[in-house]
């Protein structure tokens, strides 16, 4: 019996019932309806409703590309044809192509090239999220050949 009431004492002693004393703070988030860190926000394909297009469609795309592309003489001489040069445009809500920025080329003036050619890209139709034009980022596979 003695050990029952020494069990109770020491269970209902040992419990905190006290309050702690500092409180989490209550956060409240609020959204700006007309801000304009969007305006300038950079989407990737999966994320806009309409996909930018060249005028004519990616066909013509690649046949302006292959027009303009001018083989660099070093690819020539080193037997290096048929292997890729990969870029990445943002296409502008106005339809202008920028930011140009070549991921991965072979060498021999490749890389160097293909910019050249894309800034004489006409305008694309922009990309469209939420029925407004949007800035899109678009990659570019190009073989060389």
């Amino acid at each position: 019996m003695l050990f029952t009431v020494v069990g109770f004492v020491l269970l209902f002693s040992c419990q905190n019932n006290s309050k702690p004393v500092l409180k989490k703070p209550v956060l409240k988030v609020v959204k700006l309806e007309n801000s304009k860190s969007d305006d300038n926000e950079v989407y990737n394909l999966a994320s806009v409703d309409t996909l930018p297009k060249y005028p004519g469609g990616i066909e013509k795309f690649h046949a302006f590309l292959k027009k303009n592309y001018v083989i660099p003489e070093e690819v020539i001489k080193n037997e290096a044809l048929g292997h890729p040069v990969f870029a990445t445009i943002k296409i502008e809500k106005d339809g202008t192509v920028s930011e140009i920025e070549i991921i991965r080329d072979f060498g021999y003036g490749s890389g160097p090239e293909l910019k050249r050619v894309l800034k004489l890209s006409s305008n694309w139709v922009p990309a469209i999220k939420d029925g407004k034009p949007v800035r899109c980022l678009y990659s570019i596979p190009y073989y060389v050949y």
